[in-house]
């Protein structure tokens, strides 16, 4: 075992700093104002509040949907364009993560569809709109013109449309005759003639716009991938799109004789290697040091100047600091307090919330309630109200009438020579962050995945972690870990690094890096760790 002391002065040196003065209050240093913008006169900070048409909404992660504020971890912003007026709307309880819009509602696309601006439960997991109804396509067919529809039964998977009627296309063709449409024997005269499959639901694809060799699209123009680049920024704030969001500016340029800066294009040169908002620069020129796209020359935070030996900065905001208080977006927070939880960036108090330390949960950024289930994914933690005979498959929560999973993956229900035994329980990847702290503190693994198979993972560069005893332990390679049922395990990636024990798999959505975790879970869990 390796003592915490030989792991270096880690809780010391990673992005939290640290400081021998004690901590006067979490919010005692003055807060900057690189994120800070005018509503109405009212000066506010867009980490912490939201300005909805000159109207002031408090609270993290706000967006504007017209109007109204919301989340789009809990919420989405459905918006429809009529002339001159764009209409938006709030769905309540359904994140943006996962939804679709049907003109102002939003919906599941997993479970639902929308048809003619009706949003109907699917019959089936290959569901289509046939005008304002909808059919299962595994077993039946949407026949006619397009303002005369009618859903028929499918007789066979070789049955096709010919009008209002279906055809067996191993037998039958659908041939034109007289500007009807009728079913005749693939041997008459008509069919060898003018043989068509489907005629009357001929699909036109549209060609891109681009040709070789220039297949990529910027802006408005063609370019080659193998000799240029698309600069882009999405922070000018130029014309609006159908959806009422901002236009991107984008210019093509050559990334061995230009730099692209924040959708800005400068001439390269050998001492350049990084931007500053728009301006090219190089981190060896003398007494340069960018700060929230400006160049102050010293240690900053956001625009202000700050002190690393006595203070924390985080996203921007400075605190006073000591051992144990760490950055949660932009704020600051002792991570030894129970009653304080740090969901992706977002600061509970749980006893203002009358929630108990070690029950609270974290989904992505937002502070589960037990009626709730969170879906989780590699990338991704998504927030659902509990439903019967819904389960999660990564980030999604399927209709088990409709779709089973498999490590993380959704499959058709009745799929041939799928084996349905194995495909019962949903599967999702786990969170650190969601670990009591006695399960976090007692002894867990961390190492990235060669390979998985069928009955097992092997990981490499494998750590045996003991957060209460700070002790660190590396294993030698392969390390195996064998499982029972792999399609309610999660979906694994090679070459991506997880936190594991006996049971179960774990991913940090709280951290950015390895070190980062290891760093919070030894500074948090043990007695050892101190600053002075």
């Amino acid at each position: 075992m390796i003592p915490f002391w030989a792991l270096g002065f880690v809780c010391l040196i990673i992005g939290f700093s640290t400081a021998h003065e004690p901590a006067a209050g979490a919010n005692a240093a003055s807060k900057n104002h690189c994120s800070r913008k005018d509503c109405n006169g009212i000066q506010y900070d867009i980490q912490e509040a939201a300005c909805c048409e000159n109207k002031l909404h408090p609270g993290s992660n706000l967006f504007c949907c017209g109007k109204e504020p919301y989340n789009p971890g809990t919420a989405t912003c459905c918006k429809v364009q009529h002339g001159k007026i764009l209409a938006a709307s709030v769905t309540q309880g359904l994140s943006e993560n996962v939804s679709k819009c049907c003109d102002l509602k939003a919906y599941n696309p997993v479970n639902e569809i929308c048809c003619q601006s009706t949003i109907i439960s699917k019959p089936g997991p290959m569901a289509e709109c046939c005008g304002k109804d909808v059919f299962d396509k595994d077993k039946q067919l949407c026949c006619g013109p397009a303002d005369n529809k009618t859903i028929l039964v499918r007789n066979s998977r070789h049955h096709e449309c010919c009008g209002h009627s279906q055809y067996d296309t191993e037998t039958q063709c659908c041939c034109s005759n007289e500007e009807k449409l009728e079913i005749q024997s693939k041997d008459s005269s008509c069919c060898v003639k003018n043989f068509t499959p489907g005629m009357e639901q001929k699909i036109f694809k549209l060609q891109p716009k681009c040709t070789e060799p220039n297949t990529h699209l910027c802006g408005s123009s063609c370019y080659n991938p193998k000799q240029n680049r698309c600069c882009e920024s999405n922070h000018e704030p130029h014309s609006l799109d159908n959806s009422g969001q901002r236009k991107a500016t984008a210019t093509v340029y050559n990334p061995h004789t230009q730099v692209c800066c924040d959708g800005r294009v400068s001439l390269w040169k050998p001492w350049i290697d990084q931007c500053c908002g728009e301006t090219a620069y190089g981190s060896a020129q003398r007494g340069v040091l960018c700060c929230n796209k400006t160049f102050p020359g010293q240690h900053c935070c956001g625009t202000e100047i700050y002190r690393p030996r006595t203070e924390i900065c985080c996203n921007g905001h400075r605190h006073l600091t000591s051992g144990n208080i760490h950055c949660c977006g932009v704020k600051a927070y002792n991570i030894k307090d129970p009653q304080m939880k740090c969901c992706a960036g977002t600061l509970y108090n749980l006893t203002s919330l009358d929630k108990h330390g070690g029950d609270a949960q974290c989904c992505g950024s937002i502070l589960q309630k037990p009626q709730d289930v969170c879906c989780s994914s590699e990338d991704k933690e998504v927030l659902y109200s509990a439903k019967i005979g819904f389960r999660c498959c990564g980030h999604l929560y399927y209709n088990t009438t409709l779709w089973s999973c498999c490590a993380g993956g959704l499959r058709r229900i009745r799929e041939p020579g799928q084996d349905q035994r194995k495909m019962i329980n949903g599967s999702r990847l786990l969170s650190v962050n969601n670990l009591n702290k006695i399960d976090l503190c007692k002894e867990m693994h961390i190492g990235t995945v060669e390979s998985v198979s069928l009955q097992s993972i092997v990981f490499r560069s494998v750590l045996k972690v003991h957060g209460m005893e700070a002790k660190v332990k590396a294993l030698p390679f392969p390390y195996i870990l064998e499982r029972d049922d792999r399609c309610s395990s999660p979906k694994l990636i090679a070459g991506k690094t997880y936190y594991f024990n006996k049971v179960n798999v774990f991913i940090d959505f709280n951290h950015d890096s390895v070190l980062q975790s290891l760093h919070f879970i030894i500074c948090k869990c043990s007695s050892q760790v101190t600053t002075s």
